[in-house]
């Protein structure tokens, strides 16, 4: 027995016209996995010129690296497989590259810290780091702003994917 003109299969199939959330969950990912080897992080001091930047990848990219890829593997197996709740996991690995974003995005000392703290050899208490980035002033870099606009694209997609699933049921 044919299912109707328009219906989708059972399982939480996706219909051929549902582009539109695999192509933001997989576009916003692939965002987000490029931002994560941008930099995150800007430092200046003042009276010296230039910036100096930090990468998400000397950090907590390295965590949002891997939670994109597997976002976007989860739409591009939910696409091929045409299974909505295949691609609707791809919020749990979007949802923490989120929390690594907002962090970062709160705090743009935390991951020049950590790549400080990985380049010295010598043991350097938490103490003496506040006194050495003292007077440093820390922003927000390029590479961070793609990965929140990313991962938010790849929420959004893995939302609509979500309750596609759900509806379909």
């Amino acid at each position: 027995m044919q299912p109707m003109a328009g219906a989708a299969p059972a399982g939480g199939a996706a219909p051929a016209d549902n582009r539109l959330p695999f192509s933001l969950g997989i576009g916003g990912s692939a965002l987000a996995l490029l931002g994560s080897c941008l930099a995150w992080t800007s430092v200046s001091m003042e009276g010296f010129p230039g910036d100096e930047t930090v990468a998400g990848i000397d950090g907590d990219g390295v965590f949002t690296l891997i939670t994109s890829i597997l976002a976007i593997a989860a739409f591009v197996t939910g696409m091929v497989k045409r299974n909505n709740k295949i691609a609707a996991f791809s919020l749990v690995p979007s949802l923490v590259t989120l929390v690594f974003a907002v962090l970062n995005f709160l705090d743009p000392k935390r991951l020049a810290r950590s790549y400080a703290e990985d380049q010295v050899d010598a043991e350097v208490t938490s103490e003496q780091f506040d006194q050495i980035f003292e007077g440093y002033d820390f922003s927000t870099a390029f590479g961070l702003y793609l990965v929140i606009i990313g991962v938010l694209a790849a929420l959004a997609g893995g939302v609509m994917t979500a309750m596609k699933a759900r509806s379909s049921q």
